[in-house]
Formats: structure tokens, sequence, C-alpha cells
């Protein structure tokens, strides 16, 4: 039996928004994944740098900065915080940064950036379609018009970035683990995002930037843990450590720290199922900024698919509003 609209709502509208609170929270979803876009295009700058090197270079200044912030607040960020909310931190900073984004420099720096950047692509259609299904947010039918011009924009993309990538030199080995990698980086970055926010919501005394802080003190525990991974690949010896140094901290603090702040605002207020769908940005930034890097121009048809990619997101916003 078919159930309308007005009875799933009721049984899991979101709360309330007020205008202002769902364009703030909007602003902060499109500032995160604006920043995060740099971290597809970092790993493309540091290159031949091993995957494990950045990760851990990234997520131990992402730690030092956290566990500064929370020394020098004394502590006060842990009121209400007990070892279940640190297991679950340090859950989330594992899934959701620091081996999502090992498997996602992985990705990129065996398939290239442009194929593993277009497969995290994806995300938005996952998160949506999880975050839906879990909390039974909105019909399923508002989302239909929305993700297909997701899904189509995100073909469009790929189609175009392969054709363009053919030519890397890279061995099918290579593509395939490359590709494998980054499809473990998007289920687990799923899962973050939807757990993440059901987590936020649970818990309105922990502030965005309190629980961006716990994770990354979190992910300090885990970048140390992997400290000697990296020294039985060899990464911590980078023929040039400068950049990879820099990268480090500006994954670390900004992208990490300051992308983690925004994004935990966001999700607090906006559906999953919206939420998720945002971050087709961090995409179309990541390839934008890789395109500079490269000095080259995306075709005519690239770009048609990214403006579906836009669409697509702005409808999904006008259609589950309200």
């Amino acid at each position: 039996m078919r159930r309308n609209d007005s009875a799933i709502n009721h049984q899991a509208q979101p709360p309330l928004l007020t205008a202002r609170s769902l364009w703030v929270s909007v602003a902060c979803g499109i500032g995160a994944n604006l920043v995060w876009g740099l971290a597809f295009l970092l790993p493309v700058i540091v290159a031949p740098t091993d995957s494990v090197t950045l990760a851990i270079g990234r997520y131990l200044c992402f730690g030092a900065v956290s566990l500064g912030i929370l020394i020098g607040r004394r502590g006060r960020m842990l009121t209400g915080v007990g070892a279940r909310e640190w297991r679950q931190a340090g859950l989330f900073s594992l899934t959701g940064h620091f081996g999502y984004y090992l498997l996602l420099v992985l990705g990129i720096l065996l398939a290239g950036p442009t194929i593993a950047t277009v497969i995290i692509g994806v995300l938005p259609v996952s998160v949506a379609l999880t975050g839906s299904w879990i909390r039974r947010e909105f019909a399923v039918s508002r989302l239909v018009l929305p993700l297909a011009l997701i899904a189509v924009g995100l073909a469009v993309v790929y189609a175009i970035e392969l054709d363009w990538g053919s030519g890397s030199g890279r061995s099918d080995i290579q593509v395939i683990a490359g590709v494998g990698a980054t499809v473990l980086a998007l289920a687990l970055w799923t899962s973050y995002a939807v757990m993440n926010a059901r987590f936020l919501r649970d818990h309105p005394s922990v502030s965005s930037t309190s629980w961006s802080t716990l994770m990354g003190v979190c992910a300090l525990g885990w970048g140390l843990a992997a400290l000697p991974l990296a020294a039985v690949a060899g990464g911590m010896r980078p023929a040039d450590p400068g950049p990879v140094l820099v990268s480090s901290v500006v994954l670390g603090v900004v992208v990490s720290w300051f992308g983690t702040v925004l994004w935990n605002r966001a999700s607090a207020i906006l559906p999953v199922s919206i939420a998720g769908q945002m971050v087709v940005l961090q995409v179309m930034a990541g390839l934008a900024y890789v395109f500079v890097w490269e000095a080259r121009l995306p075709p005519l048809i690239e770009l048609l698919g990214m403006a579906l990619l836009i669409a697509g997101v702005l409808v999904a916003l006008q259609r589950t509003r309200t």
C-alpha cells in the first residue's frame, strides 16, 4: 500500500527550521565542501609521495590542533562527554577521516585524480538514499528528480574524465586497485555522514566545534598508531619534505578541523538526505582545483554535466524544505 507524504512526514519530520537557520546551515555545508575539495588537489601537488605519508601527516596536524584547543579550553569541551562519546568519536575519526582519506589518496595515486574524484562524486546519491532510507525524512518520490539530475551529471563527467585519462600510462591493475580503494572510501564516508548526523541530532548539547575537536584528538591516536606502517612502506622519507609538510598542515588545520566544524554545523540542522546531496560541491571543487593546477579547461559537455549536478542540489533543497 502506498503511503502519502503527510504520513511519512508525521513519522519522521525533521525539526522545524527558520529560514535563517536553514540558509546558515546551507552556507556552512557549501563552505565545508569547498574546503574539502582541496583534499583532491594536494595529493596531485605532492605526488609521488605515498598515500600513507600524506594521510598520517594530515591527521597528526589535525590531532595536534585539536589537542591544543582541548587543552586551551581546559577540558570544558568534555562536559557531558563520557566513554561512549569517546568511542563514537574514535570510530568516526577512523571511518570519516583517517581511513577514508588514506583510501582516497591511494585511489588518486593509482587511478588518477579525475577518476577517483568522480567515483567519490557518487557520495551525494549514496548519502541521500542511505539517509532517507534510515530516517524516512521524506517520501522517496521527492528525491527522484534531483537524484536523477545528479546521477546523469555524474555519468557525463565520469565518461568524459575516463576518456581524458585513457592516456595516463597507468596499468590496468593500478587503475582497478585505485578504483577499488576509492569505492571503499566511498562506503566509509557514506556510513560516517549518516551516523554522524544522527549522533549530532541525538546529542544537541555537543557543539559542532567540540565534536570536531574530539574527533581530531582521536585522529591523532590513529595517526600515531600508523607511524610504523609508514616506516615499513618507506613513506616517511619523501623526496622533498617541504611540500608534504605544508600540505599536511593545510589538510589538517583547514580541511580537517575547520571543514569538519562547518560540516557538523550543517549536519546538525539539515536533513541527511539534503546535506548528503551537497557533497556534490566537493566533487566539483576538487575537479575545478585540479583543472586550474593542470592548466586545462573541461570540454563543453563536461560543463553541462556539472550544471546538472548543481541543478540537482538546488531542486533537492527546494523540494525538501517543507
